[in-house]
């Protein structure tokens, strides 16, 4: 009888404490709203996992998204608030998902010195964290967030980016376009530099000195020498002129025009395009081919692995997004 009557007592007890819990987080939602209200930050439009989400913060999200800073208007259509919404929910059920994550003291030293590095010197990043209100330890706690939650998605997603065999050969032989090369020239050239806006008297004293070195390879001097000696352009001018592989459409259609009237070794007459002088010399040409599976394999795991990340990280987020506790129609 008396274990009876102690079920009957624990079940009216636990009857009451729900009761008192659905009563209690009612008022915890009014309360907050008043609060919100009252302070500022306008209505409570969502809470989750015991975090609040104002008025305010979709306001602030819309004015970093959309507009400049200082615009009076940052409303917003309700389409684009409703998304600044759900982005929000998303991400505080996101931190408190991976508030568990263990991170390492030299994780976030890591992403604060990569940052710092941003900035020529310590006054510098000093003046940009005292613009932007952060003291250090704010710092510390929103990268340690950060990298928690990125590790979190992480963990989450990773069995989903496998890429199979079958996977990468399904799209390669549905996409063959993607895999065509075009025909690609390997030149090396002599430059001097004359763009549209030089003047005249200068354009004329560098038509002069490339014909100059044009003479002078005639009579059998060094291609590389000159180049050393002579070219203007810095990136190039130590290895000879040589640009390395490139296709058509990254040069100037002249430069590409004279290239192709060489045989492989030849050196050109001067040339002049909307850069300026040119002397080419033809080192190779690979012809246009079909990239084989084998080569295209490595770039299609990539892009696969890629666009299943970008698909599980969406479907991550709706999820996500249908986690608060309450939600406020806007």
């Amino acid at each position: 009888m008396r274990r009876v009557a102690a079920v009957w007592i624990s079940i009216a007890i636990s009857t009451v404490v729900g009761i008192c819990g659905g009563q209690f987080v009612t008022r915890s939602v009014i309360v907050r709203d008043k609060l919100g209200i009252i302070c500022g930050r306008g209505h409570l439009l969502a809470l989750v996992h015991g975090h609040g989400i104002y008025q305010a913060d979709v306001d602030r999200t819309m004015s970093e998204s959309h507009y400049p800073a200082g615009a009076e208007h940052n409303e917003g259509t309700s389409v684009e608030r409703q998304s600044a919404l759900t982005d929000l929910v998303a991400n505080a059920a996101l931190l408190a998902r991976a508030d568990w994550e263990r991170i390492s003291r030299a994780d976030v030293k890591r992403e604060i010195n990569l940052l710092r590095s941003q900035f020529r010197d310590d006054k510098t990043w000093g003046q940009a964290l005292h613009e932007t209100g952060f003291l250090t330890p704010l710092l510390w706690r929103m990268l340690g967030n950060d990298l928690r939650a990125r590790q979190w998605i992480s963990n989450r997603i990773a069995p989903e980016l496998d890429v199979t065999e079958a996977e990468c050969r399904g799209f390669y032989d549905s996409h063959p376009e993607n895999f065509f090369v075009p025909e690609r020239l390997h030149v090396g050239h002599l430059f001097l530099t004359a763009p549209p806006e030089t003047s005249p008297e200068i354009v004329e004293l560098k038509r002069t000195a490339i014909e100059t070195v044009s003479v002078r390879l005639v009579a059998g001097e060094d291609f590389g020498g000159l180049v050393a000696e002579n070219s203007e352009d810095e990136a190039t001018k130590l290895r000879g002129g040589d640009l390395g592989y490139f296709s058509a459409s990254r040069m100037p259609p002249d430069f590409i025009e004279a290239a192709l009237k060489l045989h492989p070794g030849e050196i050109s007459k001067p040339i002049r395009t909307r850069l300026g002088f040119h002397i080419l010399q033809l080192i190779d040409v690979q012809r246009p081919r079909q990239k084989t599976f084998d080569e295209a394999r490595s770039d299609i795991a990539i892009d696969l692995a890629n666009q299943k990340r970008a698909g599980a990280v969406r479907k991550l987020i709706i999820d996500l997004s249908s986690e608060a506790d309450y939600l406020r129609p806007l």
